[in-house]
């Protein structure tokens, strides 16, 4: 890291070191209540990405997984501050229609509202540019003023019990 406080989105196979932080962080979020995703289903997902490929992506692949982690340098010392994904499917068979999809986005919860979470989205948006995506979606429960307020526009909505999904999408060209 060549400054104080930059952040960067490094591969989780490059900084597997600090992998257990954020899992820690989805799971606490995520990990458990949800058909879509279970808890042992977070532990697989950060496995599998230990071995992506990050060099480039595959237009037509359908099993594509990368998660980064979002590292700044504070003082001489590397810390994960959030993790961010992009995988080419959906856990829900209804939107499998979309992709790719921005995922696994969690912000360390102490670093929440400092405008942390806009720059960690700001460079997925850019690496997903740099591999030749131009158009990505998300869904959120709860949080779509945050990304409507980022330039993401609604697509959709999915409702499951007691829950409340929203789709958005965003034009990256």
């Amino acid at each position: 890291m060549a400054m104080d406080n930059l952040i960067q989105l490094v591969p989780i196979s490059q900084a597997p070191q600090h992998a257990d932080k954020p899992l820690a962080w989805s799971l606490k979020l995520w990990g458990s209540g949800k058909e879509e995703f279970s808890a042992q289903d977070w532990h697989n997902f950060y496995e599998n990405t230990k071995n992506s490929n990050y060099l480039n992506w595959d237009h037509s692949g359908d099993n594509q997984e990368l998660l980064f982690l979002a590292i700044r340098n504070v003082a001489g010392v590397e810390e994960v501050v959030a993790s961010i994904g992009l995988c080419d499917f959906d856990d829900f068979e209804e939107l499998r229609k979309y992709r790719p999809w921005i995922v696994a986005f969690v912000v360390r919860e102490d670093l929440r509202g400092t405008g942390i979470g806009s720059q960690v989205l700001e460079l997925i948006e850019q690496k997903a540019l740099s591999y030749g995506i131009n158009l990505v979606y998300l869904w959120t429960e709860g949080k779509r003023a945050f990304y409507e307020n980022r330039g993401y526009r609604f697509v959709e909505e999915l409702i499951k019990p007691g829950r409340k999904i929203e789709v958005l999408s965003k034009n990256l060209s």
